[in-house]
């Protein structure tokens, strides 16, 4: 029993300080962002990398860093050893491969690497080594808002941001609304909780999307 309680009390600081919305399945993590119209960021890391523990305990800590992913991203932090397999497009034809392939596929030769993408999938960027709250928050800024589109990083992180995310309503069809619900650990469907502008809210109701909308929250989820 001893022993017992000694590992629960090892175990328990990384699962406070872990993020909430947190996933590990690389399928899940591209299928979500579409559904939600959200950019996807895929953390390939190793069970042996001490940068990658540290970001986790230390960036994925800071209040702003949970709030942004909360509001525009779906994350995910996945290994080599992960059981069964993953897909993505590689020319014309979707690949299943395992997760050693993927991390070939992807060309991952240090850990952590981030992996940005679209909501549809399409490769954005990609970012190697461990980064600190202060440097993230601006890259999720950058990412989020779409201003590379028109302005390079430097430039955007010269002048001062406050961009959090864009709130909207998006319709889907019942599969979808399944599947966000059973898969998302920051949604809930709303039954007249407190409205947190960072969870994403799931309803089939019109006129309780647009009064969640009106409040600020960065995504609901309608059935159409």
């Amino acid at each position: 029993m001893r022993k017992m309680l000694i590992v629960i009390v090892l175990i328990l600081p990384v699962m406070i300080l872990s993020y909430v919305g947190m996933l590990n399945d690389f399928d899940k993590t591209l299928r979500l962002a579409e559904i939600q119209e959200k950019e996807a960021i895929v953390m390939f890391s190793d069970n042996n990398c001490v940068y990658c523990v540290r970001f986790i305990k230390e960036t994925l800590a800071d209040e702003t860093v949970e709030e942004l992913l909360r509001a525009g991203f779906i994350f995910s932090q996945i290994y080599k050893s992960n059981p069964g397999k993953a897909s993505y497009i590689v020319g014309e034809e979707v690949r299943e491969m395992t997760y050693g392939d993927l991390y070939a596929h992807f060309q991952i030769r240090g850990t952590p690497t981030f992996w940005f993408f679209t909501s549809d999938g399409g490769l954005l960027t990609q970012l190697p080594g461990y980064v600190p709250a202060n440097d993230f928050v601006p890259i999720l800024r950058y990412i989020g808002s779409k201003s590379y589109e028109g302005m390079t990083f430097n430039d955007y992180r010269s002048k001062p941001s406050d961009y959090f995310g864009t709130p909207k309503i998006v319709r889907v069809n019942e599969e979808d609304y399944n599947y966000v619900l059973e898969n998302d650990p920051i949604a809930s469907e709303y039954a007249g909780q407190d409205v947190d502008v960072f969870t994403v809210w799931l309803t089939k109701n019109e006129e309780t999307a647009e009064s969640l909308l009106e409040e600020g929250v960065y995504r609901v989820i309608l059935l159409n």
